[in-house]
């Protein structure tokens, strides 16, 4: 009878799933290809979120190297809707470290449009991309 109870028990282990951390939800990522750079986006939170989002910015030459000096701005907005006031944010994104960084202040769900101007060597550059925030 121990046996029996011993087996049952020892099977039950076996069939019991292995812990696991917890997942973690990465950075929101998007990658676009601009002017003969790469422009590689990541926001703090995926999907980003109601409040403050940060944006992380790198630009990067054709052979991979971190492109330093730029002027970037990052313009987020919310397509017009009818009986609503346009929502139509421009922050700055200064340098830092390798990359250029900014705070958007998202301040509805739903769609809005991403839109990061830049200024390499007297070059304007501008990348767009969607995100939905919950």
């Amino acid at each position: 009878m121990y046996l029996r109870i011993a087996l049952m028990l020892g099977l039950a282990l076996l069939m019991m799933p292995v812990w696991q951390p917890p997942c973690e939800a990465g950075d929101y990522r998007v990658r676009k290809k601009a002017e003969g750079l790469v422009f590689e986006v990541a926001i703090n939170r995926n999907p980003p979120v109601l409040g403050d989002n940060e944006i992380r910015i790198e630009i990067k030459d054709s052979q991979g190297n971190a492109v330093l000096g730029a002027e970037v701005l990052v313009n987020y907005y919310m397509p017009p809707m009818p009986r609503m006031p346009p929502m139509n944010y421009t922050v700055p994104a200064p340098p830092k470290d390798d990359a250029y960084r900014a705070v958007m202040d998202l301040i509805m769900a739903g769609p809005w449009n991403i839109i990061i101007r830049s200024k390499v060597e007297g070059k304007s550059i501008r990348v767009v991309f969607p995100i939905d925030v919950r």
